[in-house]
């Protein structure tokens, strides 16, 4: 797969990278590597046709609170060419999540709004790997969420291994045009849902306040 060097081909305004984590951009033979921090935007034919703006991704590594990953917005146009054969894959990913999560703990979220006739799907990982884009069916989150057509959608699921860190975490974003000079915006993220255990300890705290409460009341009036 061809390699381009960031500054030669494209026009991007990204800032100095403060964290490990990372966005990749895929279409065709065509992939580069960028600082997941900050926004960036691409308009340039080595993307087969696509423009794609980026507003930052947001990280909360070693923690997974209020989530792991957010994919905070992406915008992207089919303005014509091979991108109307070549999908777009955006991925952002993240290293050193220390946050225990059970097996199937993981949740993924997906909104996407989409007009042309195209449509947009989303994967996320979590693998002990400890790797930037770690990809692999052990380790896929849930079902794949989508996809979903020019009306757009929204949609969760939940799954994934279990993992007690470090490990990584990355998102996927594919767009397809399907020949309809399509324009996408979406928006993802992954968290970790609640263990039955703590909600078993959530919801028995909550069944005790009011026994508590009725067992003082009666002390009081003897």
């Amino acid at each position: 797969m061809k390699k381009l060097v960031l500054c030669a081909l494209l026009a991007v305004s990204v800032p100095s990278i403060v964290a490990a984590d990372s966005i990749q951009i895929v279409s065709g033979g065509t992939t580069i590597t960028v600082p997941g921090t900050g926004a960036a935007t691409y308009t340039n034919a080595n993307f087969n046709g696509w423009d794609i703006t980026i507003a930052a991704g947001s990280s909360n590594s070693p923690g997974l609170s209020p989530y792991g990953l957010d994919l905070t917005s992406i915008a992207a146009t089919c303005t014509g060419g091979a991108c109307s054969a070549n999908p777009l894959d955006i991925f952002y990913s993240d290293t050193g999540f220390t946050g225990s999560v059970a097996a199937g703990g993981f949740q993924t979220t997906y909104s996407a709004t989409i007009t042309g006739s195209g449509t947009s799907t989303e994967i996320a990982w979590a693998s002990s790997a400890n790797t930037l884009f770690a990809l692999g069916l052990t380790n896929k989150i849930g079902a794949t969420v989508g996809p979903f057509s020019a009306s757009g959608g929204f949609g969760t699921s939940v799954g994934g291994p279990g993992e007690a860190g470090p490990y990584s975490l990355t998102l996927e974003e594919i767009f397809n045009d399907n020949g309809g000079s399509s324009s996408f915006s979406a928006d993802a993220n992954v968290i970790a849902t609640p263990e039955p255990s703590s909600l078993l300890l959530l919801s028995s705290g909550l069944l005790m306040f009011p026994l508590a409460w009725e067992w003082r009341r009666r002390k009081v009036g003897e």
